[in-house]
């Protein structure tokens, strides 16, 4: 296996925190590991000069695909799933009782292969099939690595993920595939759009989001980047939005302007 360099370590740390915000100064080994594949592929000798074949890569697949390898994409269906009845018991019931509005719109920052979002249009429409009245909604899910995004839209996963599912989801929304994969609903997949972005970037400036889900995204950047993030967070919630962090990303009082209305979950007053 090839080794990082000193110089070489202090670059890629350098580039990683500087477009992408992510904190990888205690993952030598991790880069070393995940990146030795990329080097193989490409014939590189050294990371110096697989570094240079990414900076002279016009297209930007090299540079996708270097921080596709170096993100953690981990997640799960219902993941958290006390945010999940959080969403249905409290915030969906006071969105039918504020009455009929254009659209309620949802972005999930961080989607990673997508189980996060298709969890919440389950949700959603276990909500509307129960008799609740909600107006139109879109759910934006983002993430940095075009990879998982395109797995995401395929909307695809092994069967074995969909175990966890309560019967109801499984009869409902999921068609067994015959290579041990199963498709989630289209009534779900056409709920959601699924964008590529650098979650340091501003969001959409045209649109501010009902409920925002950011949930073990924060713990990959250091203090500086969280602030700058939840800042952009709470400039992206409309008024009595809500926003949900995971529960071992808590925000205190000096971190946010926005009021804590449960586990991990802040309200914009």
């Amino acid at each position: 296996m090839i080794r990082l360099s000193d110089r070489e370590f202090e670059y890629i740390v350098h580039y990683v925190k500087e477009i992408y915000g992510i904190a990888l100064e205690k993952k030598r080994v991790l880069i070393e590991c995940r990146l030795n594949r990329e080097l193989d592929k490409c014939g590189a000798d050294s990371f110096s000069a697989y570094f240079r074949m990414v900076e002279r890569d016009k297209s930007g697949k090299m540079g996708e695909e270097m921080i596709h390898r170096l993100t953690t994409h981990y997640t799960y269906f219902l993941r958290e799933p006390q945010h999940f009845d959080f969403i249905r018991d409290k915030i969906l019931p006071e969105v039918e009782k504020n009455g009929p509005r254009e659209c309620y719109y949802i972005w999930c920052a961080g989607c990673a292969t997508g189980e996060e979002c298709y969890t919440l249009a389950m949700v959603l429409k276990d909500y509307e099939s129960s008799g609740g009245r909600l107006p139109p909604y879109q759910i934006v899910a983002t993430d940095i690595s075009e990879k998982v995004l395109e797995q995401a839209r395929k909307g695809c996963y092994p069967v074995k993920e969909m175990k966890g599912f309560p019967v109801s989801w499984q009869k409902k929304y999921c068609t067994v595939l015959g290579d041990g994969t199963f498709r989630l609903d289209g009534s779900l997949r056409e709920k959601i759009q699924f964008r590529n972005q650098n979650l340091q970037e501003a969001p959409h400036p045209v649109r501010k989001y009902d409920l925002v889900l950011c949930r073990n995204v924060m713990i990959y950047f250091d203090a500086d980047v969280r602030q700058k993030i939840v800042r952009s967070l709470e400039d992206s919630l409309r008024k009595g939005g809500y926003l949900l962090v995971g529960h071992s990303e808590l925000l205190s009082r000096g971190n946010t302007t926005l009021e804590c209305a449960g586990p991990a979950v802040y309200k914009k007053e």
